[in-house]
C-alpha cells in the first residue's frame, strides 16, 4: 500500500526511472560513438622541412649562396641531403674555389660555380668525383655559359624510405649530443620502424614513442635521453632497456633481464647497431 502511494508521486517516479535511462543513454553513446582518430603526421612534409632547413643552414654558414630565383618550397630530400657532398667535391677539385651558388632545388638540383673562364678539365674531374660519391642512381651534367658553370643533378632511383631519410637527422643529433647515432637509429628501428605515427602502449606517439616532441624533434630528444642513459646506467644494455616501448607492470617493476621479451628486444637493438655502423654511421 505504501509503495503504491509513493509511486503515485511524480517526484518518486522521476527519481526511480530517470537514472537508469540516463545511464543507458550514456552507455549507448559511448559504445556507438566513432573512435577519435589522432591527426596523422605526413612524413613527406617533415623531410621537406628538414631539407629546407639543411640548405638554409649551409647558406648561413657561408658554404653556399642561394640565388634569389631559387625557390625552396619543395626541395627533394634525395637531392638536398647530397648538397654538402657536392660542395665538398667542388672544393677538392678546384684549387681556388668561389662560393657555390644554388639556383634550383626541387626535383632537379642546380649548383653554379662562378668566375672561371675555362672549366673543361675541372668539369670532368667534378663529374667523376660526384658520380663516385652519389652512385649510379643520380644523373649528372655540367652546363657552362660564360663564367658560370652549373652542375645539374637529378635523382633516378626509388624514393628513399623513412629509415634512409632519418639517417642524417640521427647523425646530426648524435653529433650534437655526443652520443652514438648508430645506436639511436637501431633503437628507433625497434620502437617504431621509423613510423612517425607509431603509437606506444601508453598512447605515446612518434619515432621513439616519447611523451614529448613531434616529428624529427623526437630524434634529438631521444639522443639527449640516450646520452643521459649511457652516462648513468651500469652498461649499454641497461641504457637501451630504458627505451623499451611496452610499459606494463611486469616490465616496469621487474629487472629487465627477467623479462624474455624485453631482454630479447635489447639484444636485437644491439645486434642491429653493427648494421648501421657498417653503413657509415658512428
Amino acid at each position: 500500500m505504501m509503495f503504491k502511494t509513493l509511486w503515485r508521486s511524480t517526484k518518486v517516479r522521476v527519481a526511480v526511472v530517470v537514472p537508469p535511462v540516463v545511464i543507458a543513454i550514456i552507455a549507448l553513446v559511448f559504445f556507438f560513438q566513432p573512435k577519435i582518430q589522432s591527426e596523422q603526421v605526413v612524413p613527406e612534409a617533415i623531410f621537406r622541412d628538414y631539407s629546407r632547413m639543411l640548405v638554409e643552414e649551409l647558406a648561413n654558414q657561408g658554404v653556399i649562396t642561394i640565388d634569389p630565383s631559387c625557390e625552396l618550397d619543395d626541395p627533394q630530400p634525395e637531392l638536398a641531403y647530397m648538397l654538402p657532398a657536392l660542395v665538398g667535391v667542388y672544393h677538392d677539385i678546384v684549387k681556388k674555389p668561389t662560393t657555390a651558388r644554388l639556383t634550383q632545388l626541387d626535383d632537379t638540383l642546380r649548383l653554379s660555380f662562378d668566375g672561371y673562364k675555362q672549366f673543361k678539365n675541372r668539369t670532368i674531374n667534378i663529374l667523376k668525383g660526384v658520380k663516385k660519391k652519389l652512385g649510379p642512381r643520380y644523373a649528372l651534367d655540367m652546363q657552362s655559359e660564360g663564367e658560370n658553370h652549373t652542375l645539374v643533378v637529378t635523382y633516378k632511383g626509388e624514393p628513399w624510405r623513412n629509415e634512409q631519410l632519418c639517417a642524417l637527422p640521427a647523425t646530426e643529433a648524435g653529433i650534437r649530443e655526443s652520443t652514438d647515432a648508430a645506436l639511436l637509429m637501431s633503437i628507433t628501428r625497434h620502437i617504431s620502424d621509423f613510423d612517425f605515427n607509431y603509437e606506444g602502449s601508453k598512447r605515446e606517439r612518434g619515432l621513439l614513442a616519447l611523451d614529448t616532441g613531434e616529428g624529427l624533434e623526437q630524434m634529438f630528444i631521444g639522443a639527449r635521453r640516450l646520452r643521459m642513459a649511457l652516462d648513468t646506467a651500469q652498461n649499454t644494455e641497461d641504457a637501451v632497456a630504458a627505451f623499451y616501448p611496452i610499459h606494463d607492470r611486469q616490465t616496469m617493476h621487474s629487472e629487465w633481464r627477467k623479462s624474455p621479451l624485453k631482454s630479447s628486444w635489447v639484444r636485437e637493438v644491439l645486434k642491429d647497431v653493427q648494421y648501421y655502423r657498417a653503413n657509415g654511421m658512428k
